[in-house]
């Protein structure tokens, strides 16, 4: 990044987003808010029914014929004294087996027999006791005690109808209250983003003719050299907004380091790079530095995982949402109440990403204990943390069994589908490319082959040469 862009458009650009990730934010948390609240009224009625129950329950035994109350406590108890045998019984087993290894099958089944049997009377035993304690009395409930129950249960009834109006009409004042104060705070972050946005208009201005209207990508003349090795050479091609778009090749063809060009790891030899924003503007993404490139949307997964193995899943994906953190150093370090809430909000908002996924099961497991299909997954959902316009993938299916890989794909046309994304990926697997992607592009040592559709990929002459000889066919 050339000082010139550094202190001028730069500048205004780190202006504009964080006014973006604040509003943001602001947009999470009021869901999360509205979340909690919702949470706490449900944990705060779900104390009343219990409590409640407490109340009915001596009056709903006075108002049950005897027999139906005795058999259902003979059967608790029963049901307890079960569970207290279940150890002796397997203690009882294991020890039978010991036996039988030693002095033979016999000696184990009298074993066996005789230890169970004396488990089998005590239960006998307890029955009988139980049923001396709560005998079958045909006894029927007087007309005062069911009148008495049913009356108590309608105004337990009552009561706790008037006590969920209560709770959602204080939870909407709340949030009310609420929804106004980040409005409020909204309104002063909008100004600084329509103020940004209009001066970066003006530099923008003359890059309106470089990309086409529909296209979130344009690379035109792409060159990358090392010490006068070619990996990208003069590379050409635009990619739709809402695509998945293929980018396959040989093994050296210069698939990541074209990646590497477009989020700024390398800078390019030559070429024009530009990419459409999220508020429309069409940048030089050459202008940006690496860390500053996921701020214009712009995500990316690499080849090898890049998981953190020793802490929970939904932890994980709370580092994607990195870019989106207001706290400052101090914040964090003193665990204030302000970072505490963005926290809960980006928690909120992971749960909400690994549900969609189906990956809530795995919220609370460690990376290491996951199998590597899942991890993959796991690492996709950690790129919609950031709100990503375009997903880079490089080899997503790496490694993966033929379930794995049509699982992911799956998962892929989800994210491109659910959560508006464009999807850029390289891969090796040819059943995935075709599958999964609207548009191919083959390049061969850095140089266009071809582009177009998997089935015009597929068919193409030249492609075929480049990857199995000329009669053979991807």
């Amino acid at each position: 990044m050339d000082l010139k862009y550094k202190l001028g458009t730069g500048r205004i650009v780190k202006k504009r987003d964080k006014a973006y990730g604040e509003m943001a934010f602001n947009d999470r948390y009021i869901e999360f808010i509205k979340q909690e609240l919702k949470e706490n009224t449900e944990k705060r009625l779900k104390k009343f029914e219990l409590e409640s129950k407490k109340r009915l329950l001596p009056l709903e035994i006075e108002a049950s014929p005897k027999e139906e109350v005795n058999a259902e406590f003979r059967k608790q108890e029963f049901e307890e004294f079960t569970k207290k045998q279940i150890m002796p019984r397997r203690a009882i087993e294991q020890s039978a087996k010991r036996l039988a290894k030693k002095s033979g099958e016999a000696a184990g089944n009298d074993f066996r027999n005789k230890k169970l049997g004396e488990l089998d009377k005590k239960a006998d035993d307890y029955k009988a006791k139980l049923l001396a304690k709560y005998p079958d009395a045909n006894e029927k409930p007087t007309d005062a005690a069911v009148a008495n129950y049913k009356n108590t249960t309608k105004a337990e009834e009552q009561k706790y109808t008037q006590l969920k109006e209560k709770y959602e009409a204080e939870d909407a004042k709340k949030v009310k209250s609420f929804i106004e104060k980040i409005d409020e705070k909204n309104k002063k972050l909008q100004k600084k983003l329509d103020t940004s946005n209009q001066e970066l208009a003006k530099a923008y201005s003359k890059n309106e003719s470089k990309l086409q209207d529909g296209k979130i990508m344009s690379i035109k003349n792409m060159k990358m050299y090392f010490s006068g090795i070619k990996a990208v050479d003069d590379l050409s091609f635009d990619i739709k907004e809402g695509d998945i778009f293929g980018l396959i090749g040989p093994n050296g063809a210069g698939k990541t380091t074209l990646f590497n060009c477009i989020t700024q790891f390398y800078k390019a030899t030559g070429g024009e790079l530009y990419y459409r924003d999220r508020f429309g503007g069409i940048v030089n993404l050459s202008d940006y530095q690496s860390h500053d490139v996921a701020a214009t949307g712009i995500i990316r997964t690499f080849q090898n995982l890049a998981l953190v193995p020793l802490i929970s899943v939904i932890d994980n994906l709370m580092i994607g949402a990195h870019i989106y953190y207001r706290s400052n150093l101090a914040q964090q370090f003193l665990n204030t109440r302000k970072l505490k809430y963005e926290e809960k909000a980006n928690r909120a908002m992971a749960l909400d990403v690994l549900a969609r996924l189906n990956l809530l099961e795995y919220k609370d497991q460690i990376p290491a204990n996951l199998s590597y299909g899942v991890l993959k997954k796991v690492e996709l959902a950690r790129t919609l943390m950031s709100s990503p316009r375009m997903i880079i993938l490089d080899e997503p299916a790496a490694g993966l069994n033929d379930v794995e890989t049509e699982e992911l794909a799956n998962v892929i046309r989800k994210i491109r589908d659910d959560f508006n994304c464009t999807i850029f990926l390289v891969e090796h697997d040819m059943n995935l490319v075709m599958s999964v992607c609207d548009t191919v592009c083959a390049i061969s040592f850095g140089k266009m082959l071809a582009i177009g559709t998997p089935q015009e990929i597929q068919a193409n002459p030249v492609v075929q040469k480049a990857y199995l000889g000329e009669e053979d066919s991807i």
